[in-house]
């Protein structure tokens, strides 16, 4: 991306020099770090566990060999102005204390160590709040003898005790194991037995832990049959055949170990300073490994998972990240949008017998808006002009524009960035989770990011990053983080995001993890006259948690739609309830639901401001406030 600035020459000198000095020049690209990376002594690493640890902050060694930049300014436009907004997030003093761990005191300087861990908001007790799993991530061995163990720390479960307040129930719940380093956070009920499951995904393998219905799990992913010694960080559950019951796609990323772990410079270099510095260690490039295979599996007669990739069609090695299953091109059955790391993104168009084609580049959802590839992490899929089409956001790398893409009809996309808005914040971004969600139920998505660069010697900008709130003014997005609360103008090396109700007062909360630093909630206090609708959607005989289907809320002003999905955000999951924002001065006249098996079911005049409950092929409905 060119800098955002034009010269005149016919200017004086110091008034050039003037106006450099108040611009940030951006380096391009996620292979910033190493034009020749020199190969170390291989090595390879054995795997071990880790003693059980806590993750919670006071644990946490601050004595790391790095700056701790949780109070730095990122780039000049946080003096830029903002335009004011409504929306408003507190931060909750009593959320768990708890934080993800990357084991960077050890100094190896690895790729495992970047990408940090998700977050889910899920009810795994059926109790009607929404509880918080958060995953653990990892650490090395301690001595020259063991440095390149790589091992694990275990999830942390905190239940919702009704009242904002939390309490850790890891180990009586049977979650506190530490098989591998671990990053992603999956939640579904697989088996349609009306409990929410869990799938653990990280370097090294696949945890599932089946929900037993009384408040504990079983680790079943040896019984699945789980691929092993992969190194996942995204996955989804969908229902691919419309049959009922759910498919497992799980994203590989890279082939790194530390029998491959190149010796990679760190440039510290500016436009102004041309200093440079290229003894220094830094991170590499995803553009110096190998892509890996993805895995579509599917349940067989036997109960357990098969691979069915190669019959599916999905015969592509990306470097995945971010995974969505949604019904993209509106034609009954789930596609799978994938998110890779400096190669094309994939949409696996579903083709309605079993198998796929990947159609991004057709779509126009592989690329940039100049036809090359970003550095893709997080996706999530709303309808930002509320025109009835999904449309699909992508967050990238520093001095990558975030993608918007819009649904302009027929499976095709515009990459629309620039004309939406999201060229009102500078490109020094490093952006990871994000959600459309409607925060001031006003019937638009609004959009959130969780930011945090992975160099250790970032270019023009910082490690610790502002998170970036949009809010959706007529279908243009501003940038409105001064307004929205102390959260949003602090910089953290932010990674997953999830959102839900965690107080059930009808407006959506945020969940935020961070590497090396307590995760943070936010409780949702935008104040102001207009309404809401949440719905839980139970599917039968399509899935059960309804994966797929599409919601059409029409008011006496405007419709809007919502879809199920499956994924979406970055190594997270939400609250699976479907949520409406209605305008203070609307009438809700119906909700249209498409369910996955295709039959429709509307349910007329439902009332504002309750949470619903609708059953498939059950007319009536059951409401609880």
């Amino acid at each position: 991306m060119v800098p955002r600035f034009s010269a005149n020459f016919q200017i004086a000198m110091p008034a050039l020099l003037v106006s450099l000095m108040s611009l940030v020049i951006l380096t391009a690209g996620c292979d910033s770090n190493n034009p020749s990376p020199t190969q170390i002594e291989p090595k390879t690493p054995s795997p071990s566990n880790a003693t059980q640890e806590t993750n919670s902050v006071s644990s946490i060694d601050q004595t790391f060999n790095r700056p701790n930049p949780s109070s730095e300014l990122i780039s000049p436009e946080d003096n830029l102005p903002e335009p004011e907004s409504n929306l408003r997030f507190r931060t909750l003093d009593s959320g768990p204390d708890f934080a993800y761990k990357n084991g960077e005191e050890a100094g190896h300087v690895t790729m495992v160590e970047t990408l940090g861990g998700g977050v889910a908001l899920f009810d795994y007790n059926n109790d009607g709040h929404e509880d918080i799993l958060l995953t653990g991530g990892g650490t090395f061995g301690d001595d020259k003898k063991e440095a390149t163990q790589i091992s694990g720390y275990p999830p942390a479960l905190y239940q919702n005790n009704g009242d904002l307040t939390f309490t850790n129930v890891t180990q009586p719940a049977g979650i506190d194991r530490d098989d591998f380093y671990s990053h992603g956070a999956i939640t579904q009920d697989y088996d349609n037995d009306g409990f929410t499951d869990l799938v653990i995904t990280g370097y090294g393998g696949v945890l599932v832990f089946h929900n037993n219905g009384d408040g504990t799990f079983e680790q079943v992913a040896e019984q699945l049959n789980l691929p092993t010694n992969i190194w996942s960080v995204g996955a989804a559950w969908g229902d691919i055949d419309n049959d009922g019951i759910l498919e497992l796609y799980l994203a590989q990323y890279i082939d790194w170990s530390f029998a491959n772990h190149p010796f990679c410079t760190g440039r510290d270099q500016s436009f102004l300073s041309q200093k440079k510095a290229d003894d220094r260690r830094d991170i590499c490039s995803p553009r110096d490994f190998a892509p890996l295979p993805d895995f579509l599996l599917k349940f067989n007669e036997h109960g357990t998972l098969i691979d069915i990739s190669e019959q599916a069609g999905i015969n592509k090695a990306g470097k995945g990240l971010g995974v969505l299953m949604a019904d993209v091109d509106l034609d009954g059955d789930l596609d799978i949008y994938v998110t890779n790391d400096t190669v094309a993104n994939f949409l696996w168009t579903n083709q309605g017998d079993g198998t796929f084609r990947e159609t991004a580049a057709l779509c126009g959802v592989g690329f940039d808006n100049t036809g090359n590839a970003d550095g893709s992490m997080g996706i999530d899929m709303g309808d930002f002009n509320m025109d009835g089409l999904p449309d699909l956001f992508v967050t990238n790398f520093q001095n990558e524009q975030f993608a918007l893409y819009k649904n302009i009809g027929n499976a095709l996309f515009q990459h629309v960035s620039t004309a939406s808005g999201l060229l009102s914040f500078q490109s020094v971004y490093v952006g990871w989770g994000t959600a459309f969600m409607d925060a001031d139920r006003d019937g638009d998505e609004d959009l959130f990011i969780a930011n945090g660069h992975v160099n250790l010697y970032p270019s023009d900008a910082t490690i610790a990053q502002w998170p970036i709130a949009l809010e959706n003014i007529d279908s243009r997005y501003a940038k409105v983080n001064k307004s929205v609360g102390d959260y949003f103008t602090t910089a953290h090396k932010g990674r997953g995001i999830a959102y839900g109700d965690l107080d059930n007062d009808g407006d959506l909360d945020l969940v935020y993890s961070h590497i090396n630093e307590r995760c943070s909630v936010l409780i949702n206090e935008t104040a102001n006259e207009n309404q809401w609708l949440s719905l839980q959607l139970i599917g039968n005989p399509s899935n059960r948690a309804a994966v797929g289907s599409v919601v059409t809320l029409t008011t006496d002003k405007q419709f809007q739609v919502r879809q199920i999905k499956g994924g979406s955000s970055y190594a997270s999951t939400n609250d699976s309830r479907v949520f409406f924002g209605i305008p203070q001065n609307q009438i809700i006249q119906s909700i249209l639901i498409r369910w996955p098996d295709g039959t429709e079911q509307t349910v007329q005049s439902p009332q504002a401001n309750t949470a619903q409950t609708i059953i498939q092929s059950t007319p009536s409905l059951s409401t609880s406030l």
